[in-house]
């Protein structure tokens, strides 16, 4: 048992420290979102990670992302990873530098326990949204994470197997995203995928 093992003891009890090293999580976007998510989770326990994107880091995007002014310019999973394995050198996280589409993500979300979605597209949110829930799967979304100034707005919507975290309001469109609420809602959402993974069988 390694040394951040049984710092996690302090936490968790036995059955749910089984079910964090046992579940397996694929984190579809590394932004704002999900480059917190991930770190959060790992810090939770989670043994088994896919991250997914297609994106470099951008120094315009380190008002909210979790990454470090000398990875701009890495690809952003390479870097997350990097970042990951920092925390816990006994994590294993499958870094894909890939855009999710038709023609991949059925395999990707059927290799999974929870799938987080954490991209900016609408219509990509939608497509990980069905696909989720076609297969079956436990997922978690957001919807309304930019501004500033009103994160007591934010609000948690669940459904079977699903759960949507944000103010349902704001877009990126209208108004700029800022470290303080992104990082609310990203907490929100690890916070749930925790939640899922303690009602797993």
């Amino acid at each position: 048992m390694s040394l951040f093992d049984l710092m996690l003891k302090n936490y968790f009890d036995e059955k749910m420290l089984e079910k964090l090293s046992k579940v397996k999580i694929l984190v579809i976007g590394c932004g704002g979102l999900g480059s917190n998510i991930a770190v959060m989770l790992v810090r939770s326990g989670v043994k088994n990670l896919t991250i997914v994107d297609f994106d470099k880091v951008d120094i315009s995007n380190l008002n909210r992302q979790n990454y470090f002014f000398y990875q701009t310019g890495q690809e952003k999973v390479s870097a997350l990873k990097d970042i990951l394995e920092k925390i816990n050198p006994y994590v294993a996280v499958k870094a894909l530098n890939m855009k999710i589409d038709e023609s991949n993500i059925d395999d990707l979300i059927l290799q999974h326990d929870i799938i987080v979605e954490a991209v900016d597209g609408e219509q990509t949110k939608m497509l990980i949204f069905k696909k989720a829930i076609d297969h079956g799967k436990k997922v978690v979304l957001a919807s309304g994470v930019a501004g500033f100034g009103d994160c007591e707005n934010i609000k948690i919507k669940r459904g079977k197997n699903f759960s949507v975290v944000g103010d349902f309001v704001t877009s990126i469109k209208e108004k700029k995203p800022l470290a303080p609420k992104v990082m609310a809602v990203a907490a929100m959402q690890a916070d749930e995928v925790l939640r899922m993974v303690s009602e797993l069988e």
